[in-house]
């Protein structure tokens, strides 16, 4: 019997190219690639193709490219869409970022759905956590489902969501997206060190990681499960979050003060509890996580293998057991504030747009402490509620106590999805502010379209999947951009319940549809 084709897009990038390893390790599997016309690809492809040989057919070209997707189409088995700009080189070129993560899934989706093989062909999609917005202490877990409000100037989580919607929208035969929270991998310190970008997260946001081996796994798992029988039933055409689990649940302040302990320090030696964005970013804690492991058992990694990992393979941690910790801030991470993709480039340069939206304001901003032993952390049981009492930091992470931090979905999740109706169909559209137009649906048919209308008289047709197990609403309102989230949050209760954590309830800011763009005319790295 000939091997299925598995075509996996991004395989130059840090989780497409695990993907590719633990798939073709395997043996099981024909693979097939799709790599830029560039001399780094070229070299990488030298190395593929001796590694491989004829497992492995690698073709040249560009995932935008309706031809090449059509290809892709006549061959593969199972399409893994791992391919993304992604933050910081989508914050420097967005339109590249567009092309590919937005032009390049539809070209892809499009060669799919048109295609005489179509009901043989698999499609996964990452997606990821970025779709989600912003969660303090206050949400600190989240699932599908849940409201759709990507931050601010966050262009790429724009494509991605649009990206997703078009897949979701696309009447595959058979189709997943994975959406993946922020990935470990053994480029991670190197690469922030380059960019402003490592100071968009916040100490006090909640992160569940996860690794690049393991997601790796993950797509092996799908390839081998499905095309042996073996699979779980009911796997197919759902929405998973891609999370490594309990010891990966950590927060922003644990991140950089692991990766920083490898020097034998801590973030305080290094950072500024200013220097960071108070809001504005993403990441939670996966409520439902561990369904898509009770799937395809990927999880193999833990967070101390992972820095375990880190610190065996990087041999400048050993320099910070060495150089003054003063010298190290200096030179390796206040240099970066001449960045422009930096809070505080934005600080000193007056760009007041960035500064509302990752602080609140510039009064804000500067009542933050500049002194550590001032500053509240949500890790050391530092914040205080409304009501007075301490928020107790390892309460809230047991997931045995998380039900009481999750959001409303607007409808009665009690019951199972065969029991929901059109009367369900309105109550969440109530919830988000809107209509359900359609008087009536078949019981439990959740992929057949519906007629909405949202708060502002706008109607579209979606299917219930989308709009109550994916959380997406109005196509031309709530996706941003522009950004006008401060005023859908009092229209929307979907949106309300988690904005106003970290919005005031009289903030009216509104960020036109080009707004990430301010940054660019002085930006060195978008000239490149």
């Amino acid at each position: 019997m000939d091997k299925k084709v598995v075509f996996i897009s991004g395989a130059s990038g840090s989780m497409g190219s695990q993907v590719l390893e633990c798939v073709m390790r395997t043996h099981k599997f024909k693979g097939l690639i799709l790599l830029r016309k560039k001399p780094a690809n070229e070299k990488l492809a030298k190395k593929l193709a001796k590694k491989w040989g004829e497992e492995l057919e690698i073709v040249f070209g560009d995932i935008s490219n309706k031809e090449d997707c059509e290809y892709i189409a006549s061959k593969a088995d199972y399409v893994f869409h791992c391919a993304a700009i992604i933050p910081p080189t989508s914050d420097h070129h967005p339109k590249a970022a567009e092309k590919t993560n937005l032009f390049g899934t539809m070209q892809l989706v499009d060669a799919i759905k048109n295609s005489p093989r179509a009901d043989q062909i698999k499609y996964v999609h990452i997606g990821t956590v970025a779709e989600y917005g912003n969660r303090d202490w206050r949400h600190p877990w989240g699932r599908v489902g849940d409201p759709l409000v990507p931050s601010v100037y966050d262009f790429y989580a724009i494509t991605k969501l649009r990206a997703e919607r078009y897949v979701l929208e696309a009447d595959l035969p058979h189709w997943v997206v994975l959406r993946q929270s922020g990935v470990l991998h053994h480029n991670l310190f190197a690469n922030n060190l380059e960019d402003g970008l490592m100071f968009h997260t916040c100490w006090n946001v909640p992160i569940e990681w996860a690794t690049a081996h393991d997601s790796g796994v993950l797509l092996q798992h799908i390839a081998e499960y499905d095309s042996e029988g073996t699979m779980k039933e009911g796997f197919w055409n759902k929405i998973y979050n891609i999370g490594n689990g309990e010891s990966c649940r950590v927060t922003g302040y644990d991140t950089m003060d692991t990766g920083f302990g490898l020097m034998g320090a801590h973030a305080e030696d290094f950072f500024k509890p200013h220097w960071c964005a108070a809001r504005n970013f993403h990441c939670f804690w996966y409520y439902d996580s561990d369904l898509l492991d009770e799937y395809t058992h990927f999880r193999e990694e833990t967070w101390d293998d992972f820095w375990a990992q880190m610190k065996k393979l990087n041999w400048y941690f050993a320099l910070g057991r060495i150089v003054p910790k003063s010298l190290i801030s200096k030179l390796a991470i206040q240099r970066l504030f001449k960045d422009t993709n930096a809070p505080m480039y934005w600080i000193n340069n007056g760009i007041e747009g960035r500064v509302n939206a990752f602080f609140g304001s510039r009064e804000k901003w500067e009542a933050i402490p500049r002194d550590w032993k001032d500053y509240k952390l949500f890790r050391k049981n530092q914040i205080i509620d409304d009501d007075g009492n301490v928020v107790d930091y390892e309460y809230r992470r047991d997931i045995k106590n998380a039900k009481q931090f999750l959001l409303d979905h607007g409808y009665d999740e009690s019951k199972p999805d065969s029991e929901l109706d059109i009367e369900d169909m309105r109550q969440a559209a109530a919830f988000r502010g809107g209509k359900c137009i359609s008087e009536t649906m078949t019981k439990g048919d959740l992929y057949t379209k519906l007629e909405w209308e949202c708060h502002d008289g706008h109607r579209f047709w979606s299917s219930p999947y989308t709009i109550l197990k994916g959380g997406h609403w109005c196509p031309e309102c709530c996706q941003p951009a522009p950004w006008n989230f401060d005023a859908l949050a009092k229209k929307i209760p979907f949106f309300a319940q988690v904005w106003y954590d970290t919005h005031e309830k009289d903030e009216d800011k509104f960020y036109e549809k080009n707004c990430y763009e301010d940054i660019l005319a002085n930006d060195p790295k978008n000239k490149k």
